[in-house]
């Protein structure tokens, strides 16, 4: 029987669902079958791209939307797109020449793709390793008709600090 107070349980996946090291615990699948049991829906949310929560969804056996990007795309957990905040392209273009003229690499999110420069540019096989899925490689500023989200990497903090 559902307990009337508490309908649905919306949970992050990096530090909550997931260990440090990003790995879904039996644990934790666990919980969420008792949240079910209980008649209580469930679903996630991260500052992730949507396909990097795949190995979230599928063991838990999601079927309620999914926020990806801090909420910035609604999927569902075939990620076919319910909604996305995007930038105008002009605007995303901007970012990622602020980012170039400081040195820094631009990663682009441009719908489910998360598209780099350089497969071999800083923190991109960290970040592969974490969503489970490669970048596509190429020209980040071909396509922005859907950006939801540009990211500046580096390894020089100092750098990065200037550039925030």
């Amino acid at each position: 029987m559902s307990d009337p107070e508490i309908r649905l349980v919306l949970a992050d996946v990096d530090g909550t669902l997931v260990t440090k090291d990003k790995i879904l615990t039996p644990r934790a699948i666990r919980a969420v079958e008792r949240l079910r049991e209980r008649g209580i829906l469930f679903t996630i949310t991260s500052g992730r791209p949507p396909k990097g929560m795949k190995m979230v969804i599928d063991p838990l056996k999601i079927s309620e939307p999914i926020a990806g990007f801090n909420g910035g795309m609604m999927v569902r957990p075939d990620f076919t797109v319910i909604e996305a905040r995007t930038l105008p392209a002009d605007t995303a273009r901007r970012v990622i020449g602020i980012i170039r003229d400081h040195g820094a690499d631009p990663w682009v999110y441009n719908g489910n793709d998360w598209i780099v420069s350089k497969l071999d540019a800083p923190h991109v096989a960290r970040e592969q390793w974490t969503v489970k899925f490669p970048p596509v490689v190429g020209n980040v500023e071909a396509k922005l008709d859907q950006v939801v989200k540009i990211t500046g990497v580096s390894d020089d903090l100092a750098l990065m600090k200037r550039l925030e």
